[in-house]
């Protein structure tokens, strides 16, 4: 390894020393691992903020789901993509050619930090590339549903090919309607 013995070391046109092809390789490997580094602590980015958009939207599902049980109702159906629009830093869309497409990130963060979030660190990303608002959406909804679950209702899914999320809670017993009659254990 290394040079032959007695043999001077190549020099560049500056008089350094000139690197070996296997150091030029080392520097490749070493700069694409820090490339890589950089990536996934852009994903970071998003994850953090996804989290805090989707801690909004199970709150404002939660207040929906409030008025639905104080109109006697015991499910609600609500639209994801609507409760987004609800939320003020969640990514803006505009419509162009009848597609909507993200407009703006929010939080200060970029397309970069979802792209690699959702597609991984080694995936190639291009710069001014377009995101589908669909595709925002998409990668959030099944992390949306999942949190809602941990909610405790009865019943709870996601109507394939829409948005929407619908959940049920049992509705009260007989015995829960009548307040001033209790209950066979309390009377014993």
């Amino acid at each position: 390894r290394g040079r032959a013995r007695g043999r001077p070391r190549r020099r560049d046109r500056a008089g350094e020393p000139a690197m070996s092809f296997a150091d030029s390789l080392t520097k490749i490997v070493e700069e694409k691992q820090s490339e890589q580094f950089d990536r996934e602590r852009e994903a970071g980015k998003w994850g953090k903020y996804e989290a805090r958009l989707l801690d909004q939207a199970v709150e404002l599902f939660k207040q929906r789901c409030t008025r639905e049980a104080e109109n006697q109702k015991c499910d609600a159906t609500i639209s994801f993509e609507v409760l987004s629009r609800e939320i003020e830093d969640f990514p803006k869309r505009v419509l162009t050619d009848s597609t909507y497409f993200v407009d703006s990130w929010g939080g200060g963060l970029s397309a970069e930090s979802w792209f690699y979030s959702t597609r991984g660190s080694t995936a190639s990303w291009s710069p001014g590339a377009p995101v589908l608002f669909a595709d925002v959406l998409q990668g959030m909804l099944p992390k949306f549903v999942e949190r809602i679950k941990d909610l405790g209702f009865e019943k709870c899914t996601h109507r394939a090919g829409t948005w929407k999320v619908s959940v049920s809670w049992p509705a009260p017993t007989e015995d829960d309607q009548q307040p001033g009659k209790k209950k066979r254990k309390d009377r014993d």
